[in-house]
């Protein structure tokens, strides 16, 4: 019997080891970006940029002098559906494509007219793709913006996805929009939401890796406007200060900066702030059958430039300056709101808001709440304190003109 158990044990380990349905790094398209196209055949079009491990090391060889491949390939596939368009890439691509590692997914404009719930269902239901996918939206061909290659970024799927996370940290317009989060705003209440562009800035089309070696390119990949979605299509478009406006409304303002006249009767914009903390509460106000949009602001900053004629030291010019960052903020807010009444598209979540806290209004309401959505007043509060002026309190223009004196 002493012997049996480890006889057992041993037979156990024997047959369990190994990993039998296993693919080898050699056997996968590891797929960085991927972008989704409707061509003029009424078919989906589906395009891969997948990356080339043995070329990944050799992209930086131009700052050695010498030529090195493109560390990227980009191809596409056709179908009816979109699963059906990816299938077809079986009779094209040597390996299996691999989209562990994709980390954005590029929609036109044209697809996004039709709809994103095709491409939605496509990623929740296949367990091969990953619902945290980033997702965009181009004015131009989805394709050719994963034909467009980086200097930073070895990768371009890799620097788009940066490029989103460094915009959300420093300046906080243009949120980055998972498929898990499309997924959830279009089921909410309103069935809206908000996705960001991006671009190709310039001319021409930076496809060949041998341009690389130049200190500058004729054309960069940047992020745009914010698109609207309505109902799961494309409906419209903000501005960056409108998306922003919005931003602030939905209280995903991380840091941002705001540009501000020194005095209300000098519209030169002469003060520049980076607002470090924004809370932004909002709540539905019923009066009667009316409803308003009550929204409270609490703000706090540091000074980064100013022409002012101030003197940071007295109380007053203080105020003065946190009164004008103020209202630069309430401008930006309104002029966001009103571009999504405009448009007829609740994407700040108010829906949902009244549904949770007048639920048989919500019930009158739903059928028409776009309409309704456009006429709702915004009652808005913002409150905002500088915290720091930097290390000297009056601005060089001061000082230079008080040593001419």
């Amino acid at each position: 019997m002493k012997l049996v158990k480890p006889a057992a044990a041993l037979l156990s380990i024997v047959l369990l080891a190994g990993c039998w349905d296993r693919l080898e790094l050699n056997e996968l398209s590891i797929t960085a970006a991927t972008a989704v196209d409707w061509d003029e055949k009424q078919q989906w079009v589906v395009s891969y940029q997948v990356v080339i491990p043995s070329a990944i090391s050799g992209a930086m060889g131009n700052m050695k002098g010498g030529a090195s491949q493109s560390p990227i390939i980009v191809y596409s596939t056709h179908g009816p559906t979109i699963r059906g368009a990816i299938q077809q890439s079986t009779f094209e691509s040597p390996r299996k494509l691999f989209f562990s590692h994709n980390r954005v997914v590029v929609v036109s404009a044209e697809a996004a007219r039709r709809g994103l719930e095709p491409l939605i269902d496509s990623y929740l239901r296949n367990s091969e793709s990953r619902e945290t996918v980033d997702v965009l939206v181009t004015e131009e061909s989805a394709r050719s913006i994963l034909r467009q290659l980086m200097q930073i970024q070895t990768i371009p799927g890799e620097g788009i996805y940066e490029t989103l996370r460094t915009e959300n940290r420093l300046f906080s317009a243009l949120p980055s929009v998972n498929m898990y989060e499309l997924a959830l705003q279009l089921l909410g209440s309103s069935h809206n939401a908000v996705i960001p562009e991006i671009l190709i800035s310039g001319t021409p089309e930076v496809t060949n890796n041998q341009m690389m070696g130049n200190t500058s390119l004729p054309s960069k990949l940047r992020l745009g406007r914010l698109a609207v979605l309505k109902e799961g299509k494309l409906a419209g478009w903000l501005s960056q200060d409108e998306a922003l406006g919005v931003a602030f409304l939905r209280n995903k303002v991380e840091r941002t900066n705001i540009s501000a006249p020194c005095k209300a009767t000098e519209p030169t914009l002469e003060t520049s702030v980076r607002v470090e903390r924004a809370d932004t509460k909002i709540t539905p106000v019923r009066r009667g059958d009316e409803l308003t949009l009550q929204a409270r602001i609490v703000a706090n900053g540091t000074l980064l430039e100013t022409n002012c004629s101030l003197d940071l030291e007295e109380s007053e010019a203080l105020r003065q300056l946190e009164s004008q960052v103020r209202q630069r903020i309430i401008e930006v807010v309104r002029s966001g709101y009103s571009a999504t009444q405009q448009l007829q598209a609740d994407v700040i979540g108010l829906a949902d808001r009244v549904h949770r806290k007048y639920p048989k209004l919500w019930h009158e309401v739903e059928p028409d709440w776009a309409a309704r959505y456009a006429q709702i007043p915004l009652n808005l509060q913002v409150e905002f304190t500088l915290k720091r002026v930097g290390l000297s309190t009056k601005s060089f223009k001061k000082q230079f003109g008080q040593e001419e004196d």
